[in-house]
C-alpha cells in the first residue's frame, strides 16, 4: 500500500462569544423634556350652601325678578337658607375681590384653578375672608345675609354663580362635573 503523507489542516482559532464584535444598537434620538413635573393636588368641591334652590341659572330664558319686577336672566343659583347661616368657598384658591356691589350686596370672588371664578353675592357685611388670601374648599367665607338690592323682595339667600373663562356656567354643572 502506498503511504501518503498526512495533509495538513487549517488551523482553526476558537472564539469566545465575548471576543465577538457586535456592532453597537442605534438608538433612536429621543427629544428630552427637562420640564419640572408638579404634581397638582386633586380638586374638591363642596356645596356652598345647604337649601332649596328658589331662582334657578338662566342665561338663555329670561326669569322674573319680584324685586325689579321686570325679566331678565339669572347668571346663578340662589339657594335659600335663614340668615347667618354659614357660606362655605365652593373649592380652594384665592379671594379676587370682597366688595359692596350696588345691586348685588355684600360678595366675595373667588379665583380657581382651570380659570374658575365662584362668586357669593348678598352675604352679611364684613364677610370673614379679605382680598389674596388663600381659601380652601369648605372653608366659611361669610353668612346668608339680605344685602342684595336687586333681590330684595326674596327670603333670605346666597347667589352663587360660577364663571370659566370669563363665560357664564351653570353653578350645578360645576358642582356635578368637577367634583
Amino acid at each position: 500500500p502506498e503511504i501518503t503523507e498526512p495533509k495538513e489542516h487549517p488551523v482553526v482559532e476558537t472564539i469566545s462569544p465575548a471576543q465577538v464584535e457586535t456592532p453597537a444598537p442605534v438608538m433612536p434620538e429621543i427629544e428630552i423634556d427637562d420640564t419640572p413635573v408638579v404634581a397638582e393636588a386633586p380638586l374638591q368641591i363642596v356645596t356652598p350652601l345647604d337649601g332649596e334652590v328658589v331662582t334657578a341659572f338662566s342665561m338663555d330664558q329670561l326669569v322674573y325678578n319680584p324685586t325689579l319686577q321686570d325679566w331678565r336672566t339669572h347668571d346663578g343659583v340662589d339657594i335659600s337658607a335663614a340668615e347667618g347661616t354659614a357660606v362655605l368657598a365652593a373649592c380652594a384658591g384665592t379671594v379676587l375681590a370682597v366688595e359692596e356691589d350696588a345691586m348685588m350686596g355684600t360678595t366675595v370672588i373667588l379665583e380657581h384653578d382651570g380659570g374658575y371664578q365662584t362668586t357669593y353675592a348678598n352675604l352679611q357685611e364684613q364677610p370673614g375672608v379679605g382680598a389674596g388670601e388663600a381659601v380652601s374648599a369648605g372653608q366659611i367665607l361669610g353668612a346668608v345675609g339680605c344685602t342684595a338690592a336687586a333681590e330684595a323682595a326674596q327670603e333670605p339667600h346666597l347667589h352663587f354663580s360660577v364663571t370659566k373663562d370669563g363665560e357664564n356656567m351653570d353653578p350645578n354643572e360645576f358642582l356635578r362635573s368637577v367634583s
